[in-house]
């Protein structure tokens, strides 16, 4: 029997437990090759984001927050991917930011495309998106709109607190979309069942969606089909 191996491309440092603890999913996969943009990098060396730039957040691996360009980020993944291509199945892009330009001779797995294509099928077109902050609104509106879906943009400053859900509440309500998008990789779960019961709507994460896809197919391939063969997942 075929172990699946993936290679995981986080945009901060490794390691990352948080990641993993928040994306349980990924241990069902198989053995995963884990790689961090910014490893290697102290944090004075890393630049500010341009202010057209697409801002990312994430963390160092002294827990340190930054906010980093995804134009810097991207040919520091790319360069992770040319390195595990030859040892991998498949890689996914731990982050909900676009980076058209990632490719690999191998599936790069990117979880806004993937949630796009899943929210479509499902006949998600009106949303409500939710950004971790304000300097992500814009940029994230206009993912979505490129994409074709009608969006509302709201940011949750609080994070995953009651306080800050139930106010999130409110506003879903007031807005009447068809689903629910957190615009995150790994927010909790627990946090989304809450809201969705609130709201009565879809809940999603960008990175669970990608995720679950993933361990599809790698559950497919343990019982003996290809785990990369699916053009609806990978490609």
């Amino acid at each position: 029997m075929k172990e699946a191996v993936v290679g995981i491309h986080t945009i901060g440092q490794t390691p990352r437990p948080d990641l993993l603890e928040a994306l349980p999913g990924l241990l069902e996969i198989g053995r995963l090759e884990i790689r961090g943009a910014l490893d290697g990098l102290e944090a004075e060396r890393i630049p500010a984001c341009r202010p057209d730039g697409y801002p990312l957040e994430t963390r160092l691996r002294d827990g340190t927050r930054v906010v980093v360009d995804a134009a810097f980020l991207s040919p520091r993944i790319q360069s992770h991917i040319d390195e595990l291509d030859d040892r991998v199945d498949a890689h996914l892009v731990l982050c909900a930011g676009p980076f058209p330009t990632l490719a690999g001779g191998k599936p790069v797995l990117q979880p806004f495309d993937l949630a796009a294509t899943e929210l479509e099928k499902r006949g998600h077109r009106s949303l409500l998106v939710v950004v971790p902050f304000t300097g992500q609104a814009r940029h994230a509106e206009r993912k979505w709109a490129d994409a074709g879906f009608s969006c509302r943009i709201r940011v949750l400053d609080g994070g995953p607190e009651p306080r800050s859900l139930e106010e999130l509440a409110g506003q879903v309500a007031s807005e009447e979309p068809d689903a629910v998008v957190f615009d995150y990789v790994g927010f909790p779960r627990d946090a989304m069942r809450i809201l969705s019961a609130r709201v009565g709507l879809p809940v999603f994460d960008l990175g669970h969606l990608a995720v679950e896809a993933l361990v599809l197919r790698t559950r497919g391939s343990k019982e003996g089909s290809d785990p990369v063969a699916d053009p609806e997942i990978f490609e």
